[in-house]
């Protein structure tokens, strides 16, 4: 007998459905540690609330002595916005009725191709988006030269940078970025009369982009305390309609963890450190202390002082460290023996060194265990405390279900389509427990 649009709808639901929604949570590596948390959604719109602070009525008094005065502790309400993702497929009619012509072991061969290819272009976007998404696209080394037209080189999406800024190049106009320090949490000062600078190109492979000619001593990066980083972040306010549509772009991404730790506002609460709480603040420093910009092996010592630093700050130590394949093999070498038969303690054992919710082995610092993915940029490397993290879901990935249906006819074709969603966000509920190490050599 023939599949009708029906069957063929319920054989979606019932072969595919789980199968892609377990493969997803399978292997999307650094979203799988997280916590899937219920929240109260206002709309869209979901309320965390955070303690910040502690309460500063408790001192030591004499006897008899005027009693401190009264405190209270202190809460910020942080506001997530939903973002939606979608994974769209179609069929012809023709096709549909071959395909049903053969029952349901025929269709389901048919689709296969397609929903494998599927669930790898969502799981290649949720991935990419939970290391980048939103504005910030990630972190500069400090020191740099301030002169016109500069190559600066960071650790971020390169080529998201250079999609943002096709917007903007396409109206021949130039996009704005915004410098972020990041041990204030404060705008670069800038000599130009705004607190941004222009991106005019970017080079992929030198992981590197080009300020405007504009910007001569737009920023004095060289008078930052040694080791700061800074935030590359795509401006919110451009001069042309079509640079304002490089901000929607990336505004309409879920934020990944370069913008919860970068971004000058934590959904809608400042942290700087005038006015923010800590507990909202986030080491990010480079590797390289010295003038100039020149990228730094890493070393062992500046990854122990970042992790030092964070429990210094915090209290607490990041449970997991991420980072390029290439940062992997260079890390691997600094654990051979040397060509004069130097001893090293290799603590690459290959035994479950922690266990999260995807489990984890092989290299690791410090009983840290280190995982590896191609979506973190090569030049750096991130720290997570993953129970820091939220997994805020408005509607859990799955298909469309319209009226029982997954396939739609499609208006004035013959033709079927369906789509895969997702409605999420993710957020950091204590910054300052993670932390970024920038301006690693590259090769």
């Amino acid at each position: 007998m023939a599949a009708t649009q029906a069957t063929l709808s319920a054989i979606l639901k019932e072969f595919y459905l789980g199968p892609v929604q377990d493969q997803l949570n399978n292997e999307m590596l650094i979203l799988q540690t997280m916590e899937k948390s219920t929240v109260d959604w206002n709309g869209r719109v979901a309320i965390i609330p955070l303690h910040v602070s502690r309460n500063s009525g408790v001192a030591i008094a004499a006897e008899g002595g005027t009693l401190p005065t009264a405190g209270e502790q202190g809460y910020e309400r942080l506001q997530v916005n939903a973002r939606f993702l979608y994974g769209r497929f179609q069929i012809t009619g023709p096709a549909m009725s071959a395909a049903g012509k053969g029952g349901a072991n025929s269709f389901i061969g048919w689709m296969d191709a397609e929903m494998n290819k599927l669930v790898t272009d969502v799981k290649n976007a949720a991935d990419e988006m939970m290391i980048s998404g939103g504005r910030c696209l990630g972190y500069i080394n400090s020191n740099a030269d301030n002169a016109a037209a500069f190559a600066y080189q960071i650790f971020g999406n390169v080529e998201a940078l250079e999609v943002a800024r096709g917007f903007v190049a396409a109206a021949g106009g130039e996009l704005r970025l915004q410098i972020v320090r990041m041990d204030t949490y404060d705008d670069m000062d800038n000599d130009n009369g705004a607190n941004f600078i222009t991106c005019a190109s970017t080079d992929a492979t030198g992981r590197t982009f080009t300020s405007g000619a504009g910007n001569a001593g737009a920023m004095d990066l060289d008078a930052l305390p040694a080791g700061t980083a800074c935030a590359v972040i795509v401006h919110p306010t451009q001069d042309d309609a079509a640079s304002l549509a490089a901000v929607a772009y990336l505004d309409n991404q879920p934020v990944g963890v370069f913008g919860n730790l970068g971004l000058p506002a934590h959904f809608g609460v400042d942290r700087t450190t005038a006015t923010g709480s800590p507990i909202l603040q986030t080491t990010a420093i480079t590797n390289n202390v010295a003038a100039g910009q020149v990228r730094t092996d890493i070393n062992l010592s500046r990854l122990q002082g970042t992790l030092d630093e964070v429990l210094l700050t915090s209290g607490h130590e990041p449970n997991i460290i991420y980072m390029n394949p290439v940062q992997r093999q260079m890390y691997s070498a600094l654990f051979q023996l040397t060509a004069a038969g130097t001893s090293a303690v290799m603590n690459v054992s290959g035994e479950k060194s922690t266990h999260l919710n995807g489990g984890f082995s092989g290299l690791s610092y410090g009983g840290l265990p280190i995982k590896t993915s191609r979506h973190v940029p090569n030049g750096g490397l991130i720290f997570l405390k993953t129970d820091t993290w939220k997994l805020l879901e408005l509607e859990g990935h799955a298909f469309a279900d319209i009226d029982g249906d997954v396939l739609i006819r499609v208006q004035n074709q013959d033709s079927y389509e369906g789509y895969y969603r997702w409605y999420y966000n993710t957020v950091c509920t204590n910054p300052n427990q993670n932390a970024i190490l920038c301006g690693l050599t590259l090769s």
